[in-house]
């Protein structure tokens, strides 16, 4: 019952707010019924056009997303999964941890000659404090 009501309720604030609209359909009605009919006609046909313009917008972005999504795993190579989520995943060798240091191409060539500068061999202590 209250979904009746809350009908009524939205359809006497529809009158209020526009009565020169309502006024013009209920003329049109009583003295120009096959023109109502064309106007109903066209609001008809709009408002699907609507739906199917959203629909296929819709499509049209869920096709896209799709697209995004198959270029972008082309490129890593692989799908997403668990173990697929990182992109550098497969460029790290060894154990976690493990460090490598490699000299790249464009590295420039040391300009001391090899000769120059003492090597001091030290080894770590530690100190205990006196309290």
């Amino acid at each position: 019952m209250r979904f009746l009501a809350a009908i009524v309720d939205a359809l006497v604030a529809f009158v209020q707010r526009n009565p020169l609209f309502v006024l013009l359909v209920v003329i049109l009605a009583l003295f120009a019924p096959s023109l109502l009919k064309g106007v109903a006609a066209f609001v008809l046909y709009m408002f699907f056009g609507l739906l199917m313009l959203a629909g296929v917008l819709m499509l049209l972005f869920r096709w896209r997303i799709y697209r995004m999504r198959r270029d972008m795993e082309e490129q890593f190579g692989r799908g997403f999964g668990p173990r697929g989520a990182d992109p550098f995943a497969r460029r790290r060798p060894g154990r976690e941890g493990d460090v490598q240091v490699r000299k790249t191409a464009g590295a420039p060539e040391k300009r001391v000659s090899s000769d120059v500068g003492d090597y001091v061999d030290f080894e770590e202590t530690k100190e205990e404090k006196e309290s």
